[in-house]
């Protein structure tokens, strides 16, 4: 009876397809994260510059109703489409010398309504 001689086992060369495939998955989910934190910091990096432009907006509008004088300090509303900002300020009251000014200004992001507003005390 004849035994088979064992067979001397030698290093493979190149990779298999397995190998590759698990490679190739690896690389795939890694290049999924960097495109979700991307967007992440795209989306946070448009909101705040959003949310800066209407903090500007109420600080002026504030300052030129402190600046025209207490007298002169009306409600009002404005609309600017382009940017899709909407302001409303207005006077709550003018008692004991002092005027209470507000001012709103809304926007549209890409998770809902958004809404910022200062309120500040005038010297009559």
């Amino acid at each position: 009876m004849h035994t088979p001689a064992p067979s001397r086992s030698r290093p493979r060369a190149g990779i298999t397809v397995v190998e590759v495939l698990v490679a190739l998955m690896l690389v795939t989910v890694g290049m999924m994260a960097i495109a979700g934190s991307s967007a992440l910091a795209l989306r946070s990096a448009h909101d705040s510059a959003r949310r800066r432009e209407a903090a500007q907006r109420a600080t002026t509008r504030l300052a030129q109703l402190a600046a025209a004088g207490c007298p002169s300090a009306s409600s009002g509303s404005s609309a600017d489409s382009t940017r899709q900002l909407f302001e409303h300020w207005w006077v709550v009251s003018r008692a004991n010398g002092v005027a209470i000014l507000t001012d709103s200004v809304d926007w549209t992001s890409a998770r809902g309504r958004k809404s910022f507003a200062i309120t500040t005390g005038v010297a009559c």
